[in-house]
């Protein structure tokens, strides 16, 4: 997969692992796989 930028973000509205509230998270990898995880409640999908 190429390096390529997600047609939407995840905004942190609840802390977990490293991230704060209010994190901006827009590595599709990273992305991809929180909506997969346990975490996936503690994130707001945001168009970018």
């Amino acid at each position: 997969m190429e390096n390529q930028q997600a047609s939407f973000v995840l905004i942190v509205k609840q802390a977990f692992a490293d991230y704060q509230v209010g994190d901006r998270i827009a590595d599709p990898e990273r992305v991809a796989a929180i909506l997969a995880g346990e975490n996936a409640g503690q994130v707001l999908k945001v168009l970018n």
